[in-house]
């Protein structure tokens, strides 16, 4: 395959034909969102890492017992990769390698100093939304970071999550107003 703009689904079906070149568009394409998605609900980079290469060898090896191949009837592949690393995140989770004291609520805030602009006071502001984010409650952060950084759409995230898209649209809605509230107790924040 030379076209550079083949369909997700043509380099998966390519993929399946032996092509490992598809196999780089695919992750070109989706590394550095996937990764940004792991390595914020695995705080432990070491675990990211892990967890960021596992999902990409399930893409390689195609449909097996870690995870059902991809089925472009079922819809596209970026939702259906990035359920793939909320599995593996999740069972991160489960084994007990994920972070806890982090979702301390008092431990999320970052008190700038005054005499801080510029660049310090976007770094500073820019580590009071993760610290924020991270002190939600799990599946508000979940879907937060799957809407943002996974640029899912209303209907992928209600198929992944198997509910409907009105349910998604309100948590998504009370999760953003959670984040507000969090932001709201420590110095206010310019943009999100």
């Amino acid at each position: 395959m030379s076209d550079g703009l083949a369909s997700d689904e043509e380099l998966v079906s390519a993929l399946r034909g032996g092509d490992l070149a598809a196999f780089d568009r695919l992750y070109d394409r989706y590394a550095r969102r996937l990764y940004g998605y792991i390595r914020r609900m695995v705080l432990d980079p070491a675990r990211a890492d892990d967890a960021f290469q596992e999902v990409f060898m399930v893409v390689l090896r195609g449909p097996g017992a870690d995870a059902p191949g991809f089925d472009p009837a079922r819809g596209r592949f970026a939702a259906w990769l990035f359920a793939v690393a909320r599995n593996r995140c999740m069972a991160d989770r489960r084994q007990g390698l994920a972070r806890a004291a982090l979702l301390n609520r008092e431990g999320y805030r970052l008190e700038p100093s005054a005499d801080i602009s510029g660049p310090e006071r976007q770094l500073d502001e820019a580590r009071r939304v993760r610290a924020a984010i991270d002190a939600l409650p799990e599946d508000q952060r979940q879907l937060i970071l799957m809407k943002q950084l996974g640029e899912l759409t209303y209907r992928e995230l209600a198929e992944l999550l198997g509910v409907a898209e009105g349910t998604i649209k309100s948590r998504l809605h009370a999760a953003m107003l959670a984040l507000r509230q969090l932001l709201a107790e420590g110095e206010p924040v310019d943009e999100l």
